[in-house]
């Protein structure tokens, strides 16, 4: 595939596809270096600008990835959860065969912030219990999660024995005998702090996807309130939809 100056698509759209194309097919493997904008002049005939406006677009859109000091590269495919119903990130991940790990960053009982007391149903006074870890895959920082569980809902639950380094929430939550019901979500894409830029080790440019969810009890008990943060150059999001007004059996 080569640039056609007859075309009407801008030369660097075009640019764009050949290298999408590439990727696609295998000739530019993911994690190897891409060639230099230089090279790409070359190649091609075209100009710095037009080059660098392509690659600029595709290290946005998360197809490369520039390493200060050593170039631009082909980024690996991103992490994508499938939901036709709800699961947890680790049962999510590991169905994809990768690796996942928590670095656990805060673990205990506390007041909770009005809007998730609200989300919640609590009255005033009444504590939830938090789990707050940075999630690994594969040994890189993709997630963060700040969960807040209704555990007054649930007096007999004891969470306190797993560790949540490498123990998922939900199973431990089923090995308890808990049944959860249907849940909310919402996700938009947001513009990184700067505790979550360091921690994803991104430029606080690059927005990250913000979800937050809502799950509740077979009974219709608020039970969970998860503010989630993702890389969103590692990591998209797809939601299966049925036609017929379904809805989507929860897991």
């Amino acid at each position: 595939m080569m640039i056609n100056r007859n075309n009407p698509l801008p030369l660097y759209v075009q640019l764009k596809h050949i290298i999408n194309e590439k990727i696609e097919t295998g000739e530019w493997k993911r994690g190897e270096a891409t060639p230099t904008e230089l090279e790409l002049q070359k190649s091609f005939d075209l100009s710095r600008t037009t080059v660098r406006q392509a690659l600029t677009e595709l290290v946005f859109e998360g197809v490369l990835e520039r390493v200060q000091g050593k170039g631009t590269f082909v980024a690996d495919k991103k992490l994508e959860p499938i939901r036709p119903g709800l699961t947890g990130f680790t049962q999510d991940m590991e169905a994809q065969g990768h690796e996942v790990s928590s670095i656990i960053v805060d673990k205990k009982m506390i007041q909770p912030e009005m809007d998730i007391q609200r989300s919640l149903g609590l009255k005033d006074g009444e504590q939830v219990w938090k789990l707050e870890r940075i999630r690994l895959v594969n040994d890189v920082p993709i997630g963060y999660h700040e969960t807040y569980l209704n555990t007054m809902a649930t007096p007999n639950v004891n969470l306190d024995k797993y560790d949540f380094v490498s123990d998922s929430l939900y199973v431990s939550l089923e090995r308890e005998g808990l049944i959860l019901g249907d849940s909310d979500e919402t996700v938009e894409a947001m513009l990184p702090n700067k505790s979550y830029a360091e921690i994803f080790e991104i430029d606080p440019n690059v927005p990250v996807l913000n979800l937050k969810r809502i799950v509740r009890l077979s009974d219709g008990t608020p039970y969970e309130f998860s503010n989630m943060h993702y890389r969103a150059d590692k990591y998209k999001y797809t939601i299966k939809l049925r036609s017929g007004g379904q809805s989507s059996n929860i897991h």
